[in-house]
């Protein structure tokens, strides 16, 4: 999604309410089950930056990186920065919505995702997922 820069420049806020299903069943760390639903303010500050507040939530899928299972989670991401417009944007006078959502959630996300902060993960000898069954092949 695309904003002009005059809209935002006449209206002074500009209120978006919508759902997005950019991150729906992408082949990325961070995938959603549904759509996005994104409720936004956004205004200029100056005149090469703008300024989005408020909220990002939807259920993403994930994947333990210590298991390998996948699992849900829900999650809500409240956010009030200011971003520098692009060559670009300015240029087109249009900001790009979408990228500095797709960048908010991946920021919010931590750099190791775990299903739980117990995982115990997989075994390195069989590969049984010892969350769910013990090991028998009795390698440490």
């Amino acid at each position: 999604m695309k904003i002009s820069i005059d809209r935002i420049k006449k209206e002074k806020e500009v209120v978006l309410g919508y759902e997005d299903e950019q991150f729906k069943n992408k082949s990325l760390r961070e995938t959603t089950q549904g759509p996005l639903k994104i409720r936004l303010v956004l205004s200029l500050v100056g005149n090469t930056n703008v300024r989005i507040k408020g909220e990002i939530e939807g259920n993403f899928e994930l994947v333990c990186e210590r298991c390998a299972d996948s699992f849900l989670k829900y999650k809500k991401i409240e956010l009030d920065e200011i971003f520098e417009l692009t060559k670009e944007e300015l240029s087109d006078r249009m900001v790009d919505i979408d990228s500095k959502i797709r960048d908010v959630v991946v920021m919010s996300f931590p750099i190791k995702i775990l299903c739980s902060e117990n995982c115990k993960g997989i075994c390195l000898g069989c590969g049984v997922n010892l969350n769910k069954e013990n090991c028998k092949c009795n390698v440490k």
